[in-house]
């Protein structure tokens, strides 16, 4: 990844390794991130446990590819091309599966919904019978920390 990474987007409990000798040590983003988040983060950084790491047989669980993903905000176009007699199961089963809060939270493009959220939408507005192009309202490129 030649793109210089913000640590202020990573979390404060983020998981760092050091484990340079890892074969995945190129791609991986709590390894790229580690030189510099041991610079800048101040006396304690949070370091995954070399001797667990050590001890892993069937590659590293703990592995995070540095790679943007594109994400979706706010779904508001879609609740517009759902006709209004389906608004409401369309809601009802989003709202069964995010909560309400968080629905409302990505129906305006408040939080970033995740990639289940994102196929839940479009599962629910084929099922009300649209058919779109584009469900989200904007996309952005992020790194997924977690």
């Amino acid at each position: 990844m030649n793109e210089v990474i913000n640590l202020e987007e990573m979390p404060a409990m983020f998981g760092l390794c050091n484990q340079s000798e890892c074969p995945h040590a190129n791609t991986c983003l709590r390894q790229i991130v580690y030189p510099t988040a041991a610079q800048n983060r101040g006396a304690f950084i949070n370091l995954l446990n070399p001797v667990w790491l050590a001890a892993q047989k069937n590659g590293c669980s703990q592995y995070l590819k540095s790679e943007k993903v594109r994400r979706a905000y706010g779904f508001i176009r879609t609740l517009k091309a759902i006709p209004l007699g389906k608004q409401d199961k369309f809601r009802s089963a989003a709202i069964c599966r995010m909560g309400r809060k968080r629905y409302y939270q990505a129906r305006k493009g408040e939080i970033m919904l995740t990639e289940a959220d994102e196929q839940l939408i479009i599962k629910l507005a084929n099922q009300c019978g649209i058919k779109l192009d584009e469900y989200f309202d904007r996309y952005q490129y992020v790194l997924l920390w977690q």
